[in-house]
């Protein structure tokens, strides 16, 4: 009987070893791992660089026309990489703003001119642009300019673009295409009250968070062409568009094209 009640006092302590040793291992794990603290009311860049997030009724959405397919025939390129519109996969990018900025990564080729058009929901032009692009290479932005000749984008509509390499302008069979669809949205009073209170680089991660993919891009892109040796804004660069499956485009330069008088 002596024998079991002390194997039983022996098991109780080894117990009671256990439970603190376990506990002690919690309390450490949470003091080695402590929470950021957030200033009240402002937001905060990421540490791996921003993360689009595309909102699930664009994933499971398919735009109105398919995306063109680029088209090998009259633009010889020494490039790699070809015509490549900098949007998610699927083509679909949201916006916030009336008159919105499009990204383009242009290959070397032998075309001169690039032809940008914007449709209404209804199929009809609202807007063209001819660029001259003789020579040049790299990332270009295409913007919508504010003028009372192109109509705002209206909320909660969804617009289609086309971008076009004119690779032979007698023989426009062997043009380059890129299609896809741009929706205007509008932000809460507390996404707007972040981004506020927020630089360009804050400015991104709470666009790329919530799915406004156009707005993000184009802030970045401002912040890069203002400070071109940044050397934080060009990890968040190639962060932004490796999470599009861009990331062999984020190395390229940004470039600036003419629009044809």
């Amino acid at each position: 009987m002596k024998k079991i009640t002390k194997f039983i006092i022996h098991l109780t302590s080894i117990t009671a070893v256990v439970s603190i040793v376990t506990l002690n291992i919690s309390q450490f794990a949470v003091v080695g791992q402590p929470e950021i603290p957030l200033q009240p009311g402002r937001p905060r860049t990421e540490p791996g660089g921003p993360r689009f997030v595309q909102p699930r009724e664009d994933i499971d959405d398919r735009p109105p026309t398919q995306p063109g397919r680029p088209v090998r025939g009259g633009c010889a390129s020494i490039s790699q990489l070809g015509l490549t519109a900098l949007v998610p996969k699927n083509k679909i990018g949201r916006t916030v703003f009336d008159y919105p900025t499009f990204f383009f990564y242009l290959p070397q080729t032998e075309a001169e001119v690039a032809e940008f058009i914007l449709l209404d929901p209804s199929g009809k032009q609202i807007y063209k642009q001819d660029l001259t692009i003789s020579n040049l290479s790299g990332v270009i932005g295409v913007s919508i300019p504010t003028n009372k000749n192109v109509p705002p984008l209206e909320v909660g509509k969804s617009y289609t673009w086309n971008f076009t390499l004119i690779c032979d302008s007698q023989d426009r069979s062997s043009d380059q295409i890129e299609s896809g669809v741009v929706r205007r949205v509008e932000l809460s009073a507390d996404i707007r009250n972040q981004l506020d209170q927020a630089d360009p680089r804050e400015k991104t991660v709470i666009y790329a968070k919530n799915g406004i993919w156009q707005d993000a891009l184009s802030t970045l892109a401002a912040a890069r062409r203002d400070q071109p040796n940044d050397t934080a804004l060009k990890a968040d660069w190639e962060s932004l568009l490796d999470s599009v499956t861009l990331g062999k485009i984020a190395k390229e330069p940004i470039v600036q094209t003419k629009p044809q008088p």
